[in-house]
């Protein structure tokens, strides 16, 4: 269902906080305590406190000491998304095919809010200071793919998200002030790809391509990373670029396979 064109009256409120809260939880390197819990949710502590023991419950959440954090019971969640064969499942082989020739690390994201979350992505190889996988999430303005995702945006849409949000500067050349962050979406979406050097991390370099559907409307972007001691600038658009292209017509062609099955994107 649209949330933009849910009734009021539809709207199960309760339900909303407690996802919001497995969402803060997820989010959470330890265990959080109700104040800081209630905080992030922006409810009051005993409203925090009746949704974390409803979830601890039903088993999603256990509280040792006072501190709360998210059972694996939380996995069967998304656990017949990842085991089902869909659509990331079947792209898969083609991104590690193109982490295979380069020796870099490949990867499918798609947007949330202002963040990327990897659908797909080559487990062998690691780039970044911490090792990513399926699930995990970076902020869309540092990254490569993140900036190509939001270039697809439409402009209400853009302004809506970047309203009253302070960018959170990750590396010494992340874009962080959104007028000029806008200027460089303007240009990625003209020249249909995206690049990040020195954005997320010192030395970190990175080039995406979008993922579309039939209408052309952008469902995900892929992405490969490197360093720039290995691989320029220049390089990137020069030697990856193309791979990178050829490889997201196949992906396509897989993306448009699963729609013709009826299968939501």
């Amino acid at each position: 269902m649209n949330s933009s064109k849910i009734q009021k009256r539809d709207f199960a409120q309760t339900l909303a906080r407690g996802m919001a809260c497995l969402e803060v939880l997820a989010g959470q390197a330890i265990p959080a305590t109700n104040p800081e819990i209630a905080g992030k949710m922006r409810v009051s502590r005993a409203a925090g406190r009746r949704i974390l023991l409803t979830l601890e419950s039903l088993g999603y959440v256990k509280e040792e000491r006072g501190c709360y954090a998210v059972t694996p019971k939380v996995l069967s969640l998304g656990r017949s998304i990842l085991a089902s064969g869909g659509v990331w499942n079947s792209v898969a082989p083609v991104v590690v095919a193109v982490a295979d020739r380069f020796n870099e690390p490949c990867s499918v994201a798609i947007l949330d809010g202002l963040d990327i979350v990897y659908v797909c992505r080559d487990a062998t190889r690691r780039i970044y200071s911490s090792r990513l996988g399926i699930g995990d999430r970076l902020p869309a303005h540092c990254s490569a793919g993140g900036k190509m995702l939001l270039s697809a945006l439409s402009e209400q849409d853009l302004e809506s998200r970047l309203k009253g949000v302070r960018l959170k500067r990750c590396g010494p050349a992340s874009l962080c002030d959104s007028a000029t962050l806008k200027r460089a979406l303007a240009r990625i979406r003209a020249n249909d790809f995206a690049t990040a050097v020195d954005e997320m991390e010192d030395g970190l370099t990175s080039i995406a391509v979008p993922l579309r559907k039939r209408d052309k409307s952008v469902v995900g972007a892929m992405a490969l990373a490197s360093h720039r001691s290995r691989m320029s600038h220049t390089e990137l658009k020069r030697r990856v670029l193309p791979a990178l292209r050829e490889a997201a017509t196949h992906a396509e062609s897989i993306i448009h396979d699963f729609q013709d099955r009826n299968w939501i994107l």
